[in-house]
């Protein structure tokens, strides 16, 4: 056997126990202000959004997808949907009433990635989408925000980064507009269920960070941000520029058939939210 492949095994074999223990003897986090879960559809800024929240002193947020680092959810790419959880919604969609994940575990896996010291634990996987209500029996106290970002430019994104290893093709243009349809329906629907939920747009928070931040400071009941360096760049899915407003670049990839196209299944919604219908 090849020693290198050994020891290799070993290492891994002994981090995996020593992870284990952690979780099974470190208790769940319970933050003195409220867990904070951003909920959107991908590719809609909620990357960006808990990079800039991350940069409050009294919020700590998990430097990852936290649906990444617990092995109670379904991963998307895993059953071959990356990106598209509407179209397996049965694997995803939680209610207060759904049993099955383990909400502790759930909670002590996160905690590692916290500082549990902080006021505000804050997680963001586009999947909690379909689990706000969940998420809201079980991480008490819980408030949510949901970024809505104008479905034209969130159909190229997610068409664009469909992981090639997973689906070397991508997804259909109509798709990929359902899956946005489908993530603020199933909040539209939630919504009323939902103690504490905050709307807030992508176009608002890249004309005007620091005023949405401070927006979402008073809703998780934080002072307002420190002085922040805004126009720095910001590293966002290998992508290092200052923050700007990219629906215009995203819209222009598309071709005059794929807009037809996302006019026709995110119309109305696109109407709700207030986005002008493209020809």
């Amino acid at each position: 056997m090849d020693t290198r492949y050994l020891r290799h095994t070993i290492r891994e074999s002994a981090g995996n126990i020593l992870r284990e223990f952690r979780i099974l003897v470190k208790p769940a986090p319970r933050p003195a202000g409220c867990w904070l879960f951003l909920a959107g559809c991908y590719n809609s800024g909620t990357t960006l959004l808990a990079k800039l929240l991350a940069q409050h002193p009294d919020i700590s947020a998990i430097p990852t997808e936290g649906h990444f680092i617990t092995n109670q959810f379904v991963k998307d790419f895993e059953v071959g949907l990356p990106r598209m959880w509407a179209a397996g919604e049965h694997l995803f969609r939680l209610t207060e009433d759904s049993v099955g994940p383990d909400p502790e575990r759930v909670k002590k896996e996160w905690g590692i990635r916290l500082d549990t010291g902080k006021r505000v634990l804050l997680e963001k996987s586009p999947p909690n989408t379909a689990r706000t209500r969940w998420l809201q029996r079980h991480c008490v106290p819980a408030r949510f925000v949901a970024i809505v970002r104008d479905g034209y430019a969130v159909a190229e994104g997610i068409r664009r980064k469909a992981d090639p290893k997973h689906l070397p093709q991508s997804w259909p243009i109509e798709d990929c507009a359902r899956q946005w349809v489908r993530s603020y329906e199933v909040l539209l629907e939630d919504a009323p269920n939902l103690e504490h939920l905050l709307w807030v747009r992508y176009e608002d928070l890249a004309r005007n960070p620091l005023e949405t931040l401070n927006e979402i400071a008073r809703f998780a009941g934080l002072p307002p941000f420190p002085d922040m360096k805004l126009d720095s760049p910001l590293s966002v899915h290998e992508r290092d520029e200052p923050m700007r407003n990219m629906n215009e670049e995203s819209i222009s990839r598309l071709s005059g058939d794929d807009l037809r196209k996302i006019t026709v299944v995110a119309g109305p919604m696109l109407e709700h939210f207030g986005y002008p219908l493209r020809p």
